[in-house]
């Protein structure tokens, strides 16, 4: 739903920065390294907090730091809102209690520390000024499209971002639900959603290192969409699956064919993967 996202921006309206001059907006982003007392001081101050959650090895939460953060529309949130970075290999403990996915994740907070909502890996600039915007309205956030879809329980949209958004906390088991919803009202893929569902569940498995799961969602789109976008990218991540279930034999038979069937694959990783396991056969 992301047409949401570009008038606030074409229109000039937000809840940060509306009065006054530039002279006051910060040239760069002065981080927290320290949750309890961003929270402290946000609590004081009465200001929301953007709480990054960042691994040193991700190349997209560099990405995020040196494009999205070095932006002047995005130091311009700082003003009013505290920055905190969050190392999430230092501090386990705390990737832990916000159920941290995937890196980079960014977590929208309340003063009092309560999550708004979060932003899953790379943003642009000024999409994820605008999803922060939204998000301080309390628009396009879970709770938003949870409302919504009391009014349109079979919207399958709804159901995919709820899907995506129980999916970023960690929550595989509602996540699961609303992704198996969609590929109910799209079992034919018409609108695309139905390949998307599987993909998904097949995403929420392996994350939970389900490998055999994730290899049985993974294998059930190829057979139900194989013309589909999502099933070149399925018949990979099924030599991978394989592979972690210790079968390097069929893992390498997978990649063969998926090298056959897609010479100009996008997953040019097959090629090293197979590689490996050659070495070991």
């Amino acid at each position: 739903m992301r047409y949401l996202t570009i008038s606030i921006l074409a229109l000039g309206i937000g809840i940060m920065g509306c009065g006054g001059g530039s002279s006051n907006i910060p040239t760069q982003i002065s981080f927290y390294n320290n949750l309890d007392s961003a929270r402290a001081a946000a609590a004081r101050a009465g200001k929301p907090m953007i709480i990054e959650f960042y691994a040193d090895w991700s190349a997209y939460s560099d990405t995020l730091e040196t494009i999205t953060f070095a932006d002047s529309i995005v130091i311009s949130l700082s003003k009013d809102i505290l920055f905190v970075r969050v190392d999430s290999e230092q501090d386990t403990t705390l990737a832990r209690q916000f159920a941290i996915a995937g890196y980079p994740t960014v977590v929208v907070a309340k003063p009092d520390g309560t999550e708004i909502d979060r932003i899953l890996g790379y943003m642009p600039p000024n999409e994820f000024y605008n999803q922060v915007q939204l998000y301080l309205q309390g628009k396009e956030i879970l709770e938003d499209y949870l409302t919504r879809l009391e009014d349109e329980p079979d919207n399958p949209e709804y159901l995919m971002l709820i899907g995506e958004k129980y999916a970023g906390r960690s929550d595989r088991t509602n996540a699961i639900e609303f992704y198996s919803r969609v590929l109910q009202l799209d079992q034919d893929n018409r609108r695309g959603l139905g390949a998307r569902a599987l993909a998904a569940i097949c995403d929420v498995h392996a994350r939970s290192q389900n490998y055999q799961a994730a290899l049985e969602a993974a294998n059930e789109l190829i057979r139900r969409y194989p013309n589909s976008p999502e099933a070149e990218n399925a018949l990979a991540l099924t030599g991978f699956f394989a592979a972690q279930s210790g079968d390097n034999k069929s893992a390498a038979a997978i990649y063969r064919t998926y090298l056959r069937q897609f010479p100009n694959g996008k997953n040019d990783w097959v090629l090293r993967r197979l590689a490996d396991i050659e070495e070991k056969l």
